[in-house]
């Protein structure tokens, strides 16, 4: 039976299979997320040779930033070219520019963090990009509106705030 440690205690979860048995960054050490990763290897490696080229390892992140936008109420910015590039000068140790599995497996942890280099986490960027979405663009956009207004800018009184966070939204998906 799956168990679900929070908070230090584990607590038998009935009825769920698969759940991961941690969260937070410790879940990189599991074997559920190491069995997922395992999944994730297979379904990219797309020749079948045992390694994924530059292409495979796009195409998982493609896949893997397609949920993640898919579960989200706000988008988070799909890697380039450029960012698997570096992945690849990261993590590819035997220098072939193809990551055999235990490769993939660091590069899975990397991109999921650690307690280390928590700041360059998966995590930290969802965090941020749902932080602005839920309270710092309308935050900003009822300040705007308040300072309009206080400028003798009366005709946005009948503008709601909620377009005008949707122009901030906007405003920065562009500059992103």
């Amino acid at each position: 039976m799956p168990a679900l440690k929070v908070f230090g205690k584990e607590f038998d979860v009935p009825g769920i299979p698969g759940i991961p048995p941690r969260f937070g960054l410790n879940v990189t050490k599991s074997k559920w997320f190491e069995s997922q990763v395992r999944k994730a290897f297979n379904e990219c490696d797309v020749d079948r040779d045992g390694a994924l080229d530059t292409k495979e390892v796009y195409i998982g992140l493609l896949k893997l930033y397609d949920l993640i936008n898919r579960k989200l109420p706000y988008h988070v910015r799909i890697p380039s070219i450029d960012d698997v590039n570096k992945l690849l000068d990261k993590y590819d140790v035997n220098g072939n520019r193809r990551l055999e599995f235990p490769e993939f497996l660091e590069t899975c942890k990397g991109l999921i963090g650690s307690r280390k280099d928590w700041k360059d986490s998966l995590f930290v960027k969802i965090g941020v990009a749902v932080l602005m979405k839920s309270l710092g663009f309308p935050y900003l956009a009822g300040m705007l509106k308040t300072a309009f207004q206080n400028m003798g800018l009366n005709q946005i009184q009948g503008v709601p705030v909620g377009a005008i966070t949707y122009v901030l939204e906007s405003a920065a998906k562009q500059l992103a």
